[in-house]
C-alpha cells in the first residue's frame, strides 16, 4: 500500500502532495452503499477455458480396430448430362428409321425416361425439339411501381402490418385489386423483407444533433492515446430480474406458445459491471441501503444511485491496481446521471486512470451493452431451481463467456466509429 501524505493548504483546506483536495471527500460509505463483487477478473480467468490458437487444431484420435455396425449408405445416383448431337441422333433414329423410343434410346445408350420425356417435349413444342418451352402463368399482378411503394411505406412504418400495406397500396394504385396474400408473398419474395423481432430506439438517437455530436467525440477522441482494443474499460450498468424468460418458445403447430411465470411481479435487481478486450474485470449487485429514521416526506431511491457507483467504481479500480499494464487505462461509460457527478471523474484522475463519456444515446459504442444481453441470455437459457439464487446464475452466466467474445463485443464498437466519422445513423 503506497503512503498519501496531506498537507493544511493555509486556508483550512486539506490537500495531497499535488495539491488536490484529500481522496477521502471522493469515497462514499460503503456500508451504506452496498455493491457485493460477484465476479472479478481474477475469478474469470481461474474459470476461463483457454481459447484456441487460430493456427492450432485438435488432434484428432486414431480409429480403433473395433468392428462398428453402420447402416449401408445408398448408392450414389450418378446424372447423365446429354449434348444436342445426343438428341439429334436420338430424333434420327426415331423418325427416319422408324424405331421406338426405347429401342433407340437402347441402341444410343440413353436412359429410358430421358428418351420419353424428350417425345413428350417433342410432341407439346411443335417448334422444334429444342426449343425450351416455358409454362406461360398468370401475369403478376404487382409491378416495379408497386415494389417501390410497398419499401418506401415499410421504411416509413417498419412496424406496419400486411392488411395496412394492402390498404396503402389499394389508396395509392385505385384500380388496383389484390388480396393481402398476395401482398405478403410479393414482400418476401419481390421487396426481400421479412418479420423480425423489432428494437425499439428513442426519436433522438439518430436525429441530426445526435448524428453530429458522435461525429465530433470521433473526430476528438481518435487523435489521442486511447483505443478501444489495447486501453479502455467498459461501465454500465443493467437490471435482472427472476421471472425473465426467453421471448420464443415452442408449441405444437397450430397452437399458441404460452409461457406460465408468476403472477406477482418479481423485484429488479440491479447489476453493475466492468470488461475490458481480454476479458471481464468486475460484477457486483446493488444491495438495499441499510434502513435509516428520515423525515416522513424524505426519498429514498430504490434503484442505483452515485453513491453505489462509486462504491462499485472503487472495487473495480482496486481490481485494475492488481495489474500493474492497466494504469493509466481510459474509464469508459454513457452519459447517465450517476456517472456525471463530479467527484467520479476527479476519483477516477485521483487513482491514476483517465475518465471518458460517450456521447448520448450512443449504446453501440459501449461493448458492455452487447455482453449484457449474452448474459441474459444465457440467465433466461435454463429454468431456476429451488437452491439457485439470481446472483450465483448472474455469477455463473458472466463467468461463462469466453473471452474471444470480448474481443468481438469490443471490436463491434470499435467499427462503430467509421459510421459516427461518416454521419450514418445507428
Amino acid at each position: 500500500m503506497s503512503t498519501i501524505f496531506l498537507y493544511e493548504d493555509g486556508h483550512g483546506n486539506v490537500v495531497d502532495e499535488n495539491g488536490g483536495p484529500e481522496p477521502m471527500d471522493y469515497i462514499v460509505d460503503q456500508n451504506e452503499f452496498i455493491v457485493e463483487t460477484i465476479a472479478t477478473d481474477t475469478e474469470y480467468l481461474g474459470n476461463a477455458v483457454p481459447n484456441e490458437s487460430p493456427m492450432t487444431y485438435p488432434m484428432l484420435e486414431k480409429p480403433k480396430n473395433e468392428d462398428v455396425h453402420m447402416k449401408e449408405a445408398k448408392p450414389k445416383r450418378e446424372y447423365v448430362r446429354y449434348t444436342v448431337q445426343d438428341k439429334v441422333r436420338f430424333f434420327d433414329l426415331k423418325i427416319e428409321k422408324c424405331m421406338t423410343a426405347a429401342a433407340a434410346a437402347k441402341q444410343l445408350g440413353i436412359h429410358p425416361r430421358t428418351a420419353y420425356r424428350w417425345v413428350s417435349q417433342y410432341n407439346a413444342c411443335l417448334d422444334g425439339i429444342f426449343d425450351s418451352c416455358k409454362k406461360v402463368g398468370r401475369k403478376c399482378i404487382l409491378t416495379k411501381e408497386h415494389k417501390t411503394t410497398v419499401i418506401n411505406f415499410i421504411d416509413a412504418n417498419p412496424s406496419a402490418t400486411v392488411i395496412e400495406v394492402t390498404e396503402h397500396l389499394l389508396k395509392q394504385f385505385h384500380d388496383l385489386k389484390v388480396s393481402r396474400s398476395t401482398v405478403n408473398n410479393f414482400m418476401r419474395r419481390e421487396c426481400n423483407l421479412s418479420l423480425k423481432k423489432a428494437e425499439f430506439h428513442s426519436i433522438e438517437r439518430n436525429s441530426p444533433a445526435k448524428i453530429e455530436e458522435r461525429h465530433n467525440w470521433v473526430c476528438k477522441w481518435e487523435n489521442t492515446d486511447m483505443n478501444f482494443l489495447t486501453n479502455c474499460v467498459f461501465l454500465d450498468e443493467s437490471a435482472f430480474d427472476i421471472n425473465m424468460k426467453r421471448s420464443r418458445a415452442w408449441s405444437n403447430k397450430g397452437t399458441r406458445a404460452i409461457v406460465t411465470r408468476p403472477t406477482t411481479r418479481a423485484n429488479t435487481t440491479s447489476i453493475l459491471g466492468a470488461i475490458s478486450v481480454s476479458g471481464l474485470i468486475t460484477v457486483g449487485v446493488k444491495k438495499p441501503r441499510p434502513a435509516k429514521k428520515r423525515k416522513a416526506d424524505g426519498y429514498i431511491s430504490s434503484g442505483t444511485v452515485t453513491g453505489h457507483y462509486i462504491s462499485f467504481l472503487k472495487t473495480t479500480l482496486d481490481e485494475m491496481d492488481k495489474h500493474p499494464h492497466m494504469k493509466g487505462y481510459h474509464i469508459v461509460m454513457d452519459n447517465a446521471p450517476i456517472h456525471t457527478h463530479e467527484n467520479i471523474k476527479k476519483y477516477i484522475e485521483y487513482r491514476g486512470y483517465k475518465c471518458v463519456y460517450l456521447p448520448t444515446y450512443s449504446p453501440e459504442l459501449n461493448p458492455i451493452e452487447q455482453f449484457w444481453a449474452v448474459a441474459k441470455s444465457k440467465v433466461k437459457r435454463h429454468r431456476f431451481l429451488q437452491e439457485d439464487t439470481l446472483s450465483k446464475r448472474i455469477t455463473e452466466a458472466c463467468n461463462s463467456v469466453k473471452q474471444s467474445h470480448f474481443k468481438g463485443f469490443v471490436s463491434h464498437s470499435y467499427q462503430c466509429w467509421d459510421k459516427c466519422r461518416n454521419r450514418q445513423p445507428m
